[in-house]
């Protein structure tokens, strides 16, 4: 979210502060859903990446790890599909 947008919602005098949460939620109630990003496993996440599952769960908070458990964690397709992006564009 671009900074000079919070500005703006901070700039919002405090009698304007309800009709603008009315109005943001309607935007929310007919924007229809929301896609949910996909989320992958650890050995999905270490094939697209092309790396080992430890170095997954070494680098997972870099990776925006989305952790279910102590011992279940998924990551967001949307990140790791950006980290893929970057790795090719320095080869």
């Amino acid at each position: 979210m671009p900074s000079d947008l919070l500005a703006t919602l901070d700039a919002i005098p405090a009698d304007q502060i309800p009709a603008a949460v009315i109005r943001l939620a309607g935007r929310l109630l007919t924007a229809g859903p929301v896609p949910v990003d996909d989320l992958l496993t650890v050995t999905e996440a270490a094939t697209l990446l092309q790396q080992s599952r430890r170095w997954l769960y070494t680098h997972a908070d870099e990776l925006g790890v989305v952790r279910l458990s102590r011992r279940k964690m998924v990551f967001p397709r949307r990140t790791v599909l950006a980290r893929v992006a970057r790795k090719g564009r320095r080869s």
